[in-house]
Order: C-alpha cells, then structure tokens, then sequence
C-alpha cells in the first residue's frame, strides 16, 4: 500500500514563506561527503520524536534509498484512482508482526524491485501522520551495491535518482494547510500542527525539484532529512 505525499486540506491554505534557511548548504559537508556512509549514518544519530499512536491510526513505514549522492523518489502510476503522478518515497503499512525496518524494506521490493539485501538500514528519520490515518516511520536506507530496478507499473510510473545536493538547494517553502472536517489528526500534537484561529493547521513543505513538486507528508519529510544534514559536522 501506498503512502501518499498530498494533503487532504480545504481551500484555505496560507504560505508561510520561501525557505528558512533553505538554499544555505552547510559548508562542514559537501556533496561528495554526502556520498559517506559515517555522513549518513550521522544524519540518524539523533533519536527520533517520540509519536503516540493516534485512535484509529496504523502503523506504516517509508525507506528513503540513498545511492552515490541522490535519493530514491517514486512517481505514482497516473491510472491511479487517488493521488495519481505524485511523488513518494517507497512504503506502505504494516503487515501483521513486522517491524518498521521490515515493512519498509518489503514494500521497496514490491514496488521498485530494491532487493532487501542491497539496503543497509541506518536508522530512523521522525515518525509523522498522514491524513489518511497512518503513523509513517521514515527510515534511511545505504544502497551497498549498484541497484537495478524494476517498478511494478501496477503503482509507479517512474523512478526519480534526486541529488541531496539539489534539494539542498531548492527553492523550498512551506504553508499552512487547514484540514477538511472530519479529519482524523488528534489535538494537541504541537511540532508541524498548530492552532490558528481555532482551527488546526500543519505546516506543510514544499521542495520544487526540476518540474516536481515533493510536498506533503513526504516533502515533511525530506524537510527533516536536509535540516538533520545541516547539522552534520566532520
């Protein structure tokens, strides 16, 4: 199953503005220090947000694939009855008894042909909810040999090798999205959900990447990735 990155919002939306310290890479890591497994393995060091699981949520995990520099995004497939042609990370939910390092591993195979073996697991990105009712757990994975990939074109249209260094520098903003009634996000979450007007509001992330848009649950987090890179120091 699917992790989708759009947001089910109303029409009020509020930008809140173009990249706060985005398009600053820092100078302590360059691109080909990005390469580096002990530079990514840095990028996980810090323990994860602790997220409780919301009534009605359900576990779901995500692998961001890095291979020489650039991370793995799929397109979803434009047949697709929701969310058609945008942009993802591999994952899905749970099955019964996995772990999030097994779900997301699974889920890359089924969707991209990423054989579980070619993964090493670094570590864990912070969790984040999707309005669809899931508990997402990114997980950052090393792809230790050259990959050779075979989408299922049931789900993914296409495959996007996206340089860190790119996203580094995109012209990413975030916005205020305000979700519909009925949404199922619990109050007092506080970090990307806020209170505006009494009415919920999560901070949504956009990073414009060569005619993309990667915004969502997933451009949350690419966010938290490229801020933890920030703060790597050699």
């Amino acid at each position: 199953m699917r992790i989708e990155p759009s947001e089910a919002t109303d029409s009020r939306t509020r930008k809140l503005h173009n990249g706060i310290g985005v398009g600053s890479v820092n100078t302590q890591v360059t691109p080909l220090q990005i390469m580096k497994s002990n530079v990514l393995k840095a990028i996980v060091s810090r323990p994860p947000q602790q997220l409780p699981l919301p009534e009605g949520f359900v576990d779901a995990a995500v692998l961001l694939p890095v291979w020489e520099g650039r991370l793995l995004f799929t397109v979803r497939s434009a047949h697709l009855p929701h969310h058609a042609a945008q942009i993802s990370f591999p994952g899905g939910r749970f099955d019964d008894g996995e772990s999030a390092e097994e779900a997301a591993l699974r889920e890359a195979s089924e969707e991209v042909g990423l054989k579980p073996e070619q993964v090493e697991i670094l570590g864990h990105l912070n969790p984040t909810l999707s309005p669809f009712g899931y508990r997402v757990f990114p997980l950052l994975g090393r792809i230790t040999q050259e990959p050779r990939l075979t989408p299922n074109p049931e789900e993914v249209e296409a495959l996007l090798w996206v340089p860190i260094e790119e996203l580094l520098t995109a012209p990413a903003y975030a916005e205020e999205r305000t979700p519909p009634p009925g949404n199922r996000f619990p109050s007092g979450l506080g970090g990307e959900f806020s209170e505006i007007e009494g009415r919920l509001s999560r901070k949504v992330w956009h990073y414009p990447w060569r005619g993309y848009d990667i915004w969502g649950v997933t451009g949350n987090i690419v966010h938290d990735f490229l801020e933890r890179l920030r703060q790597v120091r050699l």
